[in-house]
């Protein structure tokens, strides 16, 4: 772990305290919104995130589907048919004869043995609901990075136009007093010019630093799809500021150990992985026989066009048409052109690209912790350099600027200083928003939640 000094410590709470000074709490004005309501917007109205959430309706259907599989099932017919000609008789022998005949039933049918392909079945569809609800969270969570990093970014921007106003200042005083020691006869037409031209060019620098923060926040109104009506401006709270020391952040073994027992990728993967093992044994269970029981219910009345004298009353008919069955069906596969050992094989195959597709996220998981780690390590050191980077360049100014209005040196060694000032600035913005992200991400790796 890296070993802060006290002097570096100050550096980052004065950093912190940077940040904080130049945003307001989002509370205070509906138009700012800060890191947790953008988060928030951006997962209730992203298409993907209601997509994912189908899939998991879609999940509990299916364990419905699977377990009410082991119910009986129950159906009902009704039929009528004219002959003409010859017909079949209540003695089942055909006459000429001219007739209606109607029939109705009703039948059952109970599975009691299936190869426990219907226990594989309700695990399957179990699984495949923890999936869903896993890559739900997956997506939940890489929609929340993608938007924390645009939200930055734009933080970024935003400072950047701080700083690009703070310069500007600082030219156009310079060159009043220019214009001043002109007029009193101390200063020369040329160093007006001079100080016009940092004066344009630090104009120049707003405006495109003006266009980046644009378009920066342009970029996460569109990733949380937020209307244009709505008024927007990113601000950062104090809250989404208070950040550990470096030396508190646990090692990557650490943090890996722990991100792989509940990290969505990982638990999707997993979930995956026992749905193919299932459907391994579904597969298999139709080697086995399978047992049914059925029973119904059925009855038939006739009504004779040649010889009405025939006809018997209707409620006669029904109750001596009647007839009831039991029935038990056992079905042995012998053959099947080899469908069942090629879906056996198919899904033999399936779980071997589930366990690699396991590995390979776990792999990728520890890179993206890893390079989180060791980038919010790099982040903080370039930014505990830029801040005496900062002071280096801001006591070198001041010099040059003392310099410059005792005559001891010229407008270029200011602009040289005032450029090296300009520079140190935009190192430790770029640098403590790095840090925070990179933060942010391994605080989401250590507990799952940005």
């Amino acid at each position: 772990m890296i070993n802060i000094t006290e002097s570096g410590k100050a550096a980052v709470a004065a950093v912190f305290f940077t940040l904080i000074s130049i945003s307001a709490p989002a509370q205070d004005n509906p138009g700012e919104w800060n890191l947790d309501r953008c988060i928030a917007y951006g997962l209730e109205h992203n298409t993907e995130i209601a997509t994912r959430e189908m899939d998991v309706e879609s999940g509990k259907i299916g364990i419905n589907t699977a377990k009410m599989s082991r119910l009986p099932n129950l159906s009902a017919s009704l039929g009528s048919n004219i002959y003409f000609g010859r017909s079949p008789s209540r003695d089942a022998s055909y006459i000429d004869n001219s007739q209606i005949s109607g029939s109705f039933g009703v039948s059952t049918s109970v599975p009691i043995y299936q190869g426990l392909r219907i226990t594989h079945e309700i695990n399957k569809a179990k699984v495949d609901f923890e999936a869903a609800t896993h890559n739900l969270e997956l997506a939940r969570q890489n929609i929340a990075l993608n938007i924390t990093s645009l939200f930055l970014q734009a933080l970024y921007d935003k400072e950047m136009v701080s700083i690009a106003e703070s310069q500007l200042e600082l030219s156009r005083s310079q060159l009043e007093q220019a214009q001043g020691m002109f007029e009193s006869g101390r200063g020369s037409k040329s160093d007006i010019i001079r100080n016009e031209s940092l004066v344009a060019a630090d104009e120049a620098t707003l405006t495109r630093n003006r266009n980046s923060f644009i378009l920066s926040t342009l970029n996460l109104r569109q990733a949380i799809n937020l209307p244009d009506s709505v008024d927007f401006m990113p601000v950062i709270s104090e809250k989404e500021l208070i950040l550990p020391r470096v030396e508190d952040i646990p090692s990557v073994s650490q943090i890996c150990d722990e991100a792989m027992n509940f990290h969505p990728s990982i638990l999707y993967a997993n979930a995956s992985l026992m749905s193919s093992r299932f459907a391994l044994k579904y597969a298999k269970s139709a080697y086995h026989p399978s047992l049914h029981f059925s029973a119904g219910y059925g009855n038939s009345v006739y009504n004779n066009l040649t010889d009405p004298s025939l006809n018997t009353n209707f409620w006669t008919q029904l109750q001596h048409n009647g007839n009831e069955y039991i029935g038990l069906s056992l079905s042995i596969p012998i053959f099947s052109r080899n469908t069942i050992r090629n879906n056996v094989k198919i899904s033999k195959l399936n779980v071997n690209r589930q366990e690699l597709m396991l590995s390979e996220s776990k792999k990728s998981l520890r890179k993206e912790i890893e390079q989180a780690y060791y980038g919010a390590i790099a982040a903080h050191g370039t930014m505990i350099s830029a801040m005496k980077a900062l002071d280096a360049a801001e006591i070198a100014f001041e010099n040059e600027k003392d310099k410059l209005a005792s005559g001891k040196s010229g407008i270029y060694d200011y602009a040289n200083a005032k450029s090296e000032v300009e520079k140190a600035q935009a190192t430790l913005a770029h640098s403590k928003y790095d840090y925070i992200l990179r933060y942010r991400i391994l605080e989401f790796y250590m507990n799952g939640r940005l």
